[in-house]
């Protein structure tokens, strides 16, 4: 088990989600009159949809940290809007899939273009060897992530 630089990678990861957050999210629902309407975590819900289609509410709760009551109110207020669908499980009836309805879509391609023109202005002025670099080693962690 590694012990040396445990603590580093705490305060590295913590430091780097706050920069995201700071840096990103918040411009990003500055720029979003469309977004108002939801909360910050409805937001987050029809993000993972958009990145992962077909997911349950258990899933979801897992993966965004939030508690099964809160999700079922977020999630009944998305459907509500039009921005998600339950399915019935074909393989299991007692699952719900929820995935992104047309106009939930429709919505997250907008919003990734916004996304893409907000990334564009804050690496402007990156040189693209760094940008290269950036990419490379953010791959990386993601994909380092994914496997523990």
């Amino acid at each position: 088990m590694y012990h040396e630089g445990t603590r580093e990678i705490h305060t590295l990861m913590m430091g780097f989600l706050g920069f995201c957050h700071e840096k990103l999210f918040v411009q990003m629902r500055k720029n979003q009159t469309c977004c108002q309407q939801m909360s910050k975590n409805q937001f987050k819900i029809i993000n993972l949809l958009f990145r992962y289609d077909g997911l349950t509410a258990t899933e979801i709760g897992r993966r965004l940290d939030i508690e099964k009551g809160s999700l079922t109110t977020m999630i009944d207020q998305l459907e509500a809007m039009d921005m998600i669908v339950r399915r019935a499980d074909p393989d299991d009836r007692r699952r719900v899939i929820l995935s992104l309805s047309k106009s939930g879509m429709a919505h997250m391609e907008k919003t990734m273009e916004v996304y893409a023109a907000l990334l564009g202005d804050l690496f402007k002025d990156v040189p693209p060897q760094e940008m290269d670099r950036f990419l490379e080693n953010l791959r990386y962690v993601v994909d380092f992530t994914k496997r523990l």
